[in-house]
């Protein structure tokens, strides 16, 4: 009993005093390696209890401890790996980003793409612009409200086309035109948005009859007596800037005079008045062009006996029409039915194949 003991604790003795005599010498030397120690200790049996076989290690049993050289390739093995995993996760980070970049610049090229493909399906601003003004014309040809006709929006749409027509050669037939009705249409140049109006008769105005009340006595005598000095003035040149604050100042008072006493009109009395203040600061408007002289110029009034001399006149002077006054609606009308049957008669002569 005391030998077999004796025979299993020796070998262990043995291993024990040659393990704490070898010299711990592994370390890091530098950044990256591990000194071997110089002498490697001589391996030794471990007996197993109850087992009459041994291993070759260090230990107790069958558990395996790692020498020194091993645990010098094992640590060197690891930092490799390491050192390889770091390298490829840094090449994978950029290949990724080059990815993300890639990726990029493909959608914003999708995004220009789609953007010059949307822009390529609308129209271009002057198609839009004649496409508006085709509009209009076929609104003026085709009984417009009554509005646009004394306004003179649908007399100029008509007068534009008229131009174009005549411009390429286009002629219309001879539609006349009664002398009465041009006195009574405004022109203007376009600088200014009404014509000389109720100051085409030397600056005498006609007063309706819900402003020849009492009332409207001193605003109406005030105007009464300067605007004919204005017209004067104005026939040759500029006018008097003293002379248009004083008639500036009366406009005024007759339009605060109206707005105190709407409660002692009827609501077509009070209609028909603010339409012809209206009118008259228009009018008034004019007057302060610095060339208010052509206005009153002999060339300036309409002539013609038809619709295409009048027409090649307003080219010639660069003229438009002006909005109706009050009582000059009835005239309107009338111009704008003459154009309308030579503007349709030259229009059907674009549209007609010419004879074989």
């Amino acid at each position: 009993m005391h030998l077999s003991i004796l025979r299993l604790t020796l070998p262990c003795v043995i291993s024990a005093l040659m393990f704490a005599s070898a010299p711990a010498r592994a370390q890091f030397a530098g950044a990256g390696g591990v000194i071997a120690p110089p002498v490697l200790p001589a391996p030794v049996f471990g007996g197993y209890y109850g087992r009459g076989y041994g291993m070759l290690g260090y230990g107790w049993g069958t558990q395996w401890m790692m020498n020194p050289y091993q645990g010098y390739m094992n640590g060197a093995a690891n930092i490799t790996t390491a050192n390889a995993q770091y390298q490829q996760t840094i090449q994978q980070a950029k290949l990724t980003r080059e990815e993300a970049r890639r990726s990029a610049l493909q959608t914003r090229r999708a995004a220009i793409e789609e953007r010059q493909y949307e822009l390529s399906l609308r129209p271009d601003p002057e198609k839009i612009r004649q496409e508006q003004l085709l509009k209009s014309l076929q609104r003026s040809r085709n009984n417009p409200p009554l509005v646009e006709i004394w306004s003179a929006t649908a007399l100029n749409d008509l007068l534009r086309d008229i131009q174009a027509m005549q411009t390429r050669g286009l002629n219309g037939p001879e539609v006349p035109l009664p002398p009465d009705v041009l006195r009574h249409i405004n022109v203007t140049t376009g600088t200014t948005y009404g014509g000389i109006g109720l100051l085409r008769d030397d600056g005498k105005l006609t007063w309706p009859y819900v402003l020849q009340q009492a009332f409207f006595d001193a605003p109406r005598k005030r105007l009464d007596e300067l605007l004919p000095q204005a017209v004067k003035e104005a026939h040759s040149g500029p006018v008097n800037p003293q002379l248009l604050n004083d008639i500036r100042a009366a406009q005024k008072d007759l339009e605060r005079t109206l707005d105190a006493h709407v409660a002692d009109l009827t609501p077509s009395e009070f209609t028909e008045a603010s339409r012809y203040v209206r009118e008259l600061k228009d009018s008034i408007r004019v007057l302060q062009q610095s060339d208010v002289a052509k206005y009153f110029r002999p060339a300036w009034s309409l002539k013609g006996a038809t619709v295409g001399e009048l027409v090649q006149q307003m080219t010639r002077e660069g003229l438009r029409f002006a909005p109706a006054v009050s009582g000059d609606e009835p005239y309107y009308t009338a111009l704008h039915r003459a154009l309308v049957d030579y503007d349709l008669n030259v229009a059907q002569l674009t549209t007609t194949p010419p004879p074989r």
